[in-house]
This record gives C-alpha cells, sequence and structure tokens, in this order.
C-alpha cells in the first residue's frame, strides 16, 4: 500500500535524525524538523511533476522525474533530500502520490 505524504514526511525527518550526529552535536536543533512537510505540486499548475519540500520557512522544489532541485532552497539540509530520494522507493512512492493527485483532478474536472 502506497504511503501517504505524512507518512514520508515522517520518513525524512527520521532519515535526517539518523544522518546527523545530532547525539555528538550541541548545536543540532530537532524542532527545526518539526515543521519538515512534503507535498506534491499541482497538476493542473505545472508541468513537471514536482515534490515541495518544507523546512521551517524554507522551501524546494524538486523535478520527480530527473531529482534535480528546480527553485527554492534548503542550505544544508538539500544533501539530506537527495540522499533520501535516492534511498529505497521513496522517489516512486512519491511519483506515486502524484499519479493519485492527478486522479483527483481528473474527478474534479470530469464533475463540473
Amino acid at each position: 500500500m502506497a504511503r501517504t505524504l505524512h507518512e514520508l514526511s515522517n520518513s525524512l525527518k527520521e532519515f535526517i535524525f539518523e544522518n546527523t550526529d545530532a547525539h555528538n552535536n550541541s548545536d543540532f536543533k530537532h524542532y527545526r524538523y518539526n515543521n519538515l512537510k512534503i507535498n506534491i505540486s499541482d497538476p493542473r499548475t505545472t508541468k513537471i511533476p514536482q515534490v515541495i519540500v518544507t523546512i521551517g520557512m524554507s522551501e524546494a522544489s524538486f523535478s520527480l522525474l530527473t531529482g534535480e532541485k528546480i527553485s527554492g532552497g534548503l542550505g544544508p539540509d538539500e544533501k539530506y533530500i537527495y540522499r533520501w530520494m535516492d534511498r529505497g522507493s521513496h522517489k516512486e512512492e512519491l511519483r506515486e502520490a502524484y499519479r493519485r493527485a492527478e486522479k483527483q483532478v481528473g474527478k474534479i474536472k470530469g464533475a463540473e
């Protein structure tokens, strides 16, 4: 069963925690990632399927086709996004979420 965007956000958050030396780094601030969110671009307004990652006040969009950043910036946290997307089936799960969004848009258009 496909995971929700909320579940994928939690997966990314856990990945960041596991891959930082947080227990040896007094500067690491867990609360910074409490507002981490993953969203999918609206299929009606974007030509390229995108995942939008928001951490605090920073936001960046990444192509679901190539994994490359399209816009925005997350500073040093971007390295975690690239590594997480390339790990396991995350990129495919994000693509599936985008396909579900496309189907929803199709249903809305059909009902109008």
